[in-house]
């Protein structure tokens, strides 16, 4: 398991993000090996193609596809700033392991492409560029798009039109809120897909923004951080997880870090990866 932190902000235009990104990495990686994706020195803000600084993106997303390329992991947790550090992890995740199921824990679609985004910020088309339809500079670098029958938006509370039709047009799963049979449906959705490899993707404003507060774009109602895990505790008994990404935290509440490494050990997804990641350690001799 390769543990990476990539605090890109640029997908929002909020570098708030950056210090929640790395506030967390230093909660859970302290002396632990791992590797920052991305230079953390772009500057090119500059709106291309409709989406907010372009460049930086596709630069980013470029060299940290090329360090994962490099390292070659079979597994990756990720410490990501916004929902487009994850962009590089999932395009070769995808790569790596046929037929790859995701999980998409977030409490908006990143469906939007530059035509439809309301903001033109990069983390919200994420989603929408992995399964093929996004900025031509980004798709460029895709080689295996996602399969919308193999992906779940879980938790959504915040989904534009565009997003809604795309996704019942393309066959993406959403399951909306948090209702009391949410396992059984994606269970159902995952199945009926054959999914066997699985990546969790965990935007944190996923959770009811009144039990955890420390989420860029907060969306009224939601699950608590239990409820969250409890989920993610069957998949992990179900799936093989290949890859875990966490982003969108600010760091403004000195409590977030530690509550998102509670919520990560309850859910089994960081004691997995800690041990899958120093077993890798020490085989490489690092």
């Amino acid at each position: 398991m390769l543990l990476c932190l990539n605090a890109e902000w640029q997908g929002s235009e909020s570098p708030e993000v950056e210090q929640g990104a790395r506030l967390l990495a230093r909660e859970l990686f302290e002396g632990m090996s791992h590797i920052d994706l991305g230079p953390a020195d772009c500057k090119d803000l500059s709106v291309r193609d409709g989406v907010f600084a372009l460049g930086c993106v596709v630069d980013r997303f470029r060299n940290a596809l090329s360090e994962l390329d490099a390292a070659a992991p079979d597994r990756i947790f990720t410490v990501g700033g916004t929902c487009g550090s994850e962009a590089a992890p999932l395009a070769y995740l995808a790569r790596r392991h046929g037929g790859l199921g995701v999980v998409w824990l977030d409490a908006h679609g990143d469906l939007n492409t530059p035509a439809t985004s309301p903001s033109g910020h990069f983390h919200g088309m994420v989603l929408r560029t992995l399964l093929g339809d996004g900025p031509s500079a980004v798709l460029a670098h895709i080689e295996v798009p996602l399969d919308p029958r193999r992906v779940a938006v879980v938790g959504a509370r915040d989904l534009d039109t565009p997003e809604r039709e795309h996704a019942a047009a393309a066959g993406v799963g959403i399951i909306e809120g948090w209702p009391p049979d949410v396992l059984v449906r994606l269970r159902e959705l995952l199945d009926a897909a054959a999914v066997e490899n699985l990546y969790i993707h965990v935007d944190v404003d996923v959770f009811d923004p009144t039990r955890f507060g420390d989420a860029l774009y907060p969306v009224p109602g939601g699950p608590s951080l239990e409820s969250v895990s409890a989920l993610v505790r069957e998949l992990v008994t179900s799936y093989d997880i290949v890859g875990v990404g966490v982003v969108e935290s600010c760091g403004r509440q000195p409590s977030a870090a530690p509550a998102l490494k509670e919520f990560l050990v309850d859910a089994r997804l960081w004691g997995r990866a800690r041990s899958a990641a120093r077993r890798g350690s020490e085989a490489s001799g690092r």
